[in-house]
């Protein structure tokens, strides 16, 4: 209910700047000229711009999620790297320790 009556209340504010802003102006683009109403231009303009920062959110956006996704690569890569590194320094398991399993003897 409250997004509706928040809805209703844009509404009638867009409503109110389009009466209030109905003139025309004459654009001129290169070798066109063409007369639009000035909240056309406005409003255009502001959906114009906020278009460029969506797009400009979205690339940050992915970009952060990239360098993440490497970050997450590269460590895994060095885990992989430390866990190979330290496997041949283990004993095998036939090789292992007579005294292995047994209590050790500390008394004297």
């Amino acid at each position: 209910m409250f997004v509706l009556i928040l809805s209703l209340i844009c509404s009638l504010l867009i409503a109110i700047f389009a009466i209030q802003n109905a003139g025309l102006v004459t654009i001129q683009l290169f070798w066109i000229t063409t007369d639009v109403p000035l909240v056309l231009v406005i409003l255009g303009s502001t959906f114009a711009g906020a278009l460029v920062m969506l797009l400009l959110a979205i690339w940050r956006e992915l970009r952060l999620k990239l360098k993440a996704k490497q970050a997450l690569k590269e460590e895994n890569l060095k885990t992989k790297q430390t866990l190979k590194e330290e496997s041949p320094n283990k004993s095998l398991p036939g090789s292992s320790d007579e005294t292995e399993g047994k209590p050790s003897d500390t008394s004297n």
